[in-house]
């Protein structure tokens, strides 16, 4: 069964529009722009092409990214798609997993698409290889797993597009701000250990020793939002 759900997930992302709208805004505003701007700036400066990949991959995901991830999560909702879904059977927690799966697929390959789009933009500048680059792209695997789950989270429990989407854009900065103040007054470090600061260190000097504790980290999120997910969607009520 879950199969079946996921192809018709996949279908839903692939075959729609929003998603290759979602991929152009990306491409005008990471690649391109990327490419654009030492000539702008009239720099001779000439970052390899590896790195320049690295930096997008490592980076926070850009809104453009949020948005998919939020829209993609309230689709079945706006199309009232997931009354017909649960009807044939299909449990709420089954649903959820095969959303988190498809759109992590989807997320992959915009990520994808635009490794090669800076690669053949900036080939030019070498390729810039290093060692490290392999357990950073780990890191990154293990980083869009979590933020799609985090994302999705949040929009498959409030549902409706507007709300999901401010609430993902603003909350993780929300969070940010409340632990970096209770870092401040009380002379701790939780902010160390929050989505947006787990890989800081790790990134300065990226190495597989070093690769560890973010892993662990990530896997410690993906777990609880899974776990948060489910009990939402065991008890949510399909309108």
């Amino acid at each position: 069964m879950m199969e079946k759900l996921l192809k018709f997930q996949l279908r839903n992302i692939f075959h729609n529009k929003l998603f290759y709208v979602c991929l152009l805004i990306t491409i005008l505003t990471d690649p391109i722009t990327s490419f654009i701007m030492p000539f702008a700036i009239k720099t001779n400066q000439a970052i390899p092409v590896l790195q320049y990949i690295i930096n997008y991959l490592s980076s926070e995901p850009g809104i453009v990214n949020i948005i998919f991830i939020t829209l993609f999560f309230t689709f079945d909702f706006t199309e009232g798609t997931i009354k017909n879904i649960i009807a044939r059977g299909y449990s709420k927690n089954i649903y959820l997993i095969s959303k988190y799966i498809a759109v992590f697929i989807g997320l992959i390959t915009v990520y994808g698409i635009l490794s090669i789009i800076y690669f053949i933009l900036f080939i030019s500048n070498g390729l810039g290889y290093e060692t490290t680059m392999f357990p950073v792209l780990i890191y990154v695997l293990f980083k869009i797993i979590t933020y799609t789950i985090f994302y999705g989270t949040i929009a498959f429990i409030l549902e409706k597009n507007s709300s999901a989407i401010i609430a993902n854009l603003f909350l993780p900065n929300i969070v940010l701000l409340v632990l970096v103040n209770l870092d401040s007054i009380f002379k701790l470090s939780i902010n160390d250990y929050w989505l947006e600061s787990i890989g800081t260190s790790f990134l300065k000097n990226p190495s597989f020793n070093g690769l560890i504790n973010p892993i662990l980290m990530y896997i410690v999120y993906i777990v609880l939002f899974i776990f948060v997910g489910n009990y939402f969607a065991k008890n949510k009520e399909i309108k």
